[in-house]
């Protein structure tokens, strides 16, 4: 007779206590989901959540390159087009002219920012929409690195920075992202050095020569505008067109997530 009481009331006692829990974790969520940050950080990316930028905003971001886990975007906005709600990986952008944006995060909150010609910047991973409230268009370069956590695979000894500082100029160094701008005149050579994988933009064409460390020669025309997504390599570079080469390198250390 005790079995038959009892039973019932803890088949009831536990769905009690499921509901419970079960309310007690929708209350954390409810919690979590309305914390915000503030407006510099913006939001953290949650691309479980939120579609890329790409796949949001088809017509503002088109892929030029994708791939080793890195994207290259061109992004295009005509004075006050904005965007709906999206999300990055670890960013850079390039930006050619100068332009004005606001970026909105998830909680509303707005960033104003402006780009001078010419600027480079790196960024954390962020979910935001943005507005160009310029009076020009907005036409820059986005870099995206998407990485797992993976050695290295350069000879950091020979930093092209260092062993050929007067060719490559370190002008940004975060997030294990660095941005280095290029210039070789008109049969120029550099010494023997290293780059991990590496995102080249070309802002002013030519020829050039690469030399392996076992000899070998390659040859390349860089024409303005192109994009060339490299794995780490080590290597001599000759300019051997007419007219000087520039560009924008983005290296990416795998090793940081």
């Amino acid at each position: 007779m005790n079995q038959k009481i009892h039973r019932p009331v803890l088949w009831v006692l536990g769905i009690s206590l499921f509901l419970s829990a079960c309310n007690s974790t929708d209350k954390k969520t409810e919690e979590t989901s309305t914390d915000s940050s503030a407006t510099e950080k913006m939001e953290p990316a949650t691309t479980n959540t939120v579609m890329d930028a790409v796949t949001a905003a088809p017509n503002y971001y088109k892929v030029l390159k994708d791939t080793m886990g890195i994207t290259v975007i061109e992004t295009n906005y005509l004075p006050g087009d904005s965007s709906s709600l999206h999300s990055h990986h670890d960013y850079a952008i390039y930006s050619p002219n100068t332009v004005s944006a606001t970026f909105y995060g998830q909680d509303g909150k707005s960033m104003e920012s402006v780009l001078p010609a010419g600027a480079f910047t790196i960024r954390a991973g962020e979910t935001h929409s943005v507005k160009n409230t310029g009076k020009t268009p907005i036409k820059v370069i986005l870099i995206e690195v998407n990485r797992p956590n993976k050695p290295m695979s350069w000879d950091a000894s020979l930093d092209a920075t260092k062993v050929a500082g007067n060719l490559y100029k370190l002008v940004k160094d975060t997030l294990g992202l660095r941005a280095i701008e290029v210039s070789y005149r008109p049969g120029q050579a550099s010494a023997m050095h290293a780059h991990p994988d590496v995102v080249l933009y070309v802002t002013e064409g030519s020829t050039a020569e690469f030399t392996g460390k076992d000899g070998s020669k390659r040859t390349a025309e860089l024409k303005k505008g192109s994009v060339l997504i490299v794995p780490g390599d080590t290597h001599i570079v000759k300019n051997t067109g007419k007219t000087t080469m520039k560009g924008i390198l983005l290296e990416v250390n795998r090793s940081v997530n």
